[in-house]
């Protein structure tokens, strides 16, 4: 290898990484369940619905994949999908906003 090109290994990493993006689907859950809160069995139907798009898109962001020690009352960060899923069943608007605004730097931690 020549003294002064960059080796591969220094290099490949940096053009290999993953981008983050915004996922719209969880901000119109989010929205419409503010909207839909008069009416309880819509609003139950959209609660499942954000509990299955909140557990599949933890999945594609790898949450908590970087963590041995999970707790429900750690950091966010460190929170597995099926834990996101269920904190989402259990306070769905709250839990919901709090992933929304949680992805990048859930996506950063686990990169």
């Amino acid at each position: 290898m020549k003294s002064g090109s960059p080796s591969t290994a220094e290099a490949t990493p940096a053009a290999s990484l993953p981008e983050y993006q915004e996922n719209i689907l969880l901000y119109v859950l989010l929205l419409g369940g503010f909207f839909l809160a008069w009416d309880l069995r819509v609003f139950a139907v959209a609660g499942i619905i954000s509990v299955i798009a909140v557990y599949y898109d933890a999945g594609t962001l790898h949450a908590g994949q970087k963590f041995e020690k999970e707790s429900f009352f750690g950091d966010v960060v460190a929170w597995r999908p099926l834990t996101w899923a269920v904190w989402v069943l259990i306070g769905s608007l709250i839990f919901l906003a709090v992933y929304v605004f949680s992805r990048q730097g859930i996506f950063n931690a686990n990169i």
